[in-house]
């Protein structure tokens, strides 16, 4: 597990950040004279995930401790506050302060979300540390702050998972040219690829999928690979599929633009240093989680099949072609997109 965490470039990040958790910004004295904060935290993961079971809850009460109790966020899953699809009008209103969440909700509303990582065409970085980079240090995650911005959201950062994001079926798939007539759950840009690919993708609910699966209305679905167990779809589509869509991917935190400007300088700074390490532990502990998965898969009675690159690189092909329609969509979209397509070249996945 050791190697891990190192290969996925959080050892340098890691021991930092988690020193800062007990490094108050204002000293006691200070901090007494300010009245409690207390903000509403909207999770789109519902209650039996490992966000609300852990690491989103880890993530309120790091707040509240590193700012000695004056930020208190109290954390809500799927559905309590406002529909996941609304989340972005809730920030706007207030009503929500802050939430975990994904971009792939509000593509049609803030165009920026198009060139958030998990709305993107399939494969289009391999590594933890590309998305760090493209995002975190080339200023991608800057560009879509300014576009939620716009919508009255503060866009507090991304987050990546090195589960994949994959899919898995009821009759088995062995190569692209099996996903003609494949009635799949997707979203973004990986439903739009499989649809060229002869796919026939439709977004629905986490909480409606087994039953869509269970009667046939799908044949299949996509999403975080440990999401297959967690919600037992093994027991109604038992292919289970490597690499899948995508090795690294992401999530977002967001926060109301309103509520983010109310905030003191010391507790925007300790929100910023919490989301870090939240980004560290809910990788690390999604990627073991699926991990450990893997090796449960025969007793699940779930069939693993991988595709060799060859698949795999056609599913990036297709992908590809979308790309000028993202960048159409807005300035900052033609930015990222170029700031990641230089990336890829420098690092060889595209010519």
């Amino acid at each position: 597990m050791c190697r891990k965490v190192w290969k996925n470039g959080w050892f340098w990040l890691a021991v930092p950040l988690a020193l800062s958790v007990f490094i108050p910004s204002l000293g006691p004295g200070a901090q007494a004279q300010t009245a409690v904060i207390k903000w509403r935290m909207q999770s789109i993961d519902p209650p039996s995930l490992i966000g609300p079971q852990i690491t989103q809850k880890d993530f309120c009460d790091r707040i509240r401790k590193m700012s000695n109790g004056r930020l208190d966020i109290t954390l809500y899953t799927a559905g309590q506050l406002a529909p996941s699809l609304e989340l972005v009008d809730s920030l706007a209103k207030g009503s929500v302060d802050i939430a975990y969440t994904s971009s792939v909700y509000y593509t049609g509303i803030v165009p920026e979300a198009n060139i958030d990582l998990v709305t993107l065409p399939p494969n289009m970085l391999k590594t933890l540390q590309d998305a760090l980079q493209v995002y975190w240090y080339l200023g991608v995650d800057e560009l879509m702050r300014e576009g939620y911005r716009q919508h009255g959201v503060y866009y507090v950062g991304s987050l990546f998972f090195t589960e994949p994001n994959t899919f898995w079926s009821k009759k088995p798939i062995q190569k692209v040219e099996d996903l003609k007539g494949f009635k799949v759950r997707g979203y973004g840009y990986y439903a739009k690829t499989l649809a060229k690919l002869g796919a026939s993708p439709t977004f629905i609910p986490h909480e409606e999928v087994y039953t869509a699966l269970a009667q046939g209305v799908i044949d299949g679905s996509m999403t975080a690979g440990s999401y297959y167990k967690r919600f037992k779809y093994y027991e109604v589509a038992p292919n289970y599929y490597l690499p899948g869509f995508a090795p690294v991917w992401s999530m977002c935190i967001l926060a109301s633009q309103k509520s983010w400007e109310a905030l003191p300088e010391d507790l925007k700074a300790i929100v910023q240093e919490a989301f870090k390490v939240f980004a560290i532990d809910h990788q690390q502990r999604t990627w073991w989680e699926h991990e450990q998965m893997l090796k449960e898969l025969p007793n699940l009675k779930a069939t693993l099949i991988t595709w060799p690159d060859a698949e795999v690189a056609k599913l990036r092909r297709a992908g590809l072609e979308f790309l000028p329609e993202i960048a159409k969509k807005g300035d900052r979209c033609a930015k990222g997109l170029e700031i990641i397509r230089s990336y890829m070249k420098t690092q060889g996945y595209i010519d």
